[in-house]
């Protein structure tokens, strides 16, 4: 009997304390459901913004007021210091995202061939001198330049004319 009782009295104690925590599980729920709220908008304006930024890009890029690649190597003035590493750089595809050059794990180098041998170019002076020197950007039997995908470990080969830089004073 006397363990009965105790029981009951457990029973009765544990259904009071969910009557009387029942009003604040009511408020967790609301504010978890507005905290959910919240979290979507900011999801909605952040992908508002990435879209407005890569149409942004892609209009820079059709209009000229990006150079390409291979403009900017060809240009006669540089466009960059020459110690200015090329991680550094901010570049596009002229879709709009956001890349880097090299691997996704060895970011910050882009590939130079003469068409046997190949050679790494880390900064802006030496990608320059690379080009006047005669060599293009790419391995042997592979044009081109590697890019990652900003933020992720996607990476490929595009052609120089697919990556635009921007202009140093928008840097």
């Amino acid at each position: 009997m006397e363990l009965e009782a105790g029981g009951q009295a457990l029973h009765a104690a544990e259904r009071a304390t969910v009557q009387a925590m029942s009003p604040y599980d009511q408020q967790l729920r609301e504010l978890r459901s507005r905290l959910a709220e919240i979290a979507t908008e900011q999801r909605r304006r952040e992908r508002a913004a990435q879209v407005a930024q890569r149409a942004s890009v892609r209009d820079l890029a059709k209009s000229g007021g990006m150079p390409t690649l291979a403009d900017a190597l060809a240009s006669p003035e540089p466009l960059y210091p020459a110690a200015t590493p090329l991680a550094a750089l901010r570049a596009y595809l002229s879709s709009g995202g956001e890349i880097g050059f090299g691997f996704a794990t060895r970011p910050g180098a882009i590939a130079f061939t003469d068409g046997r041998r190949q050679q790494q170019a880390r900064t802006w002076g030496e990608a320059r001198e690379l080009h006047a020197q005669g060599w293009d950007p790419g391995a042997p039997a592979i044009p081109g330049v590697r890019v990652h995908l900003s933020g992720s470990r996607v990476e490929r080969v595009v052609g120089v004319d697919e990556v635009v830089l921007t202009l140093p004073e928008t840097n």
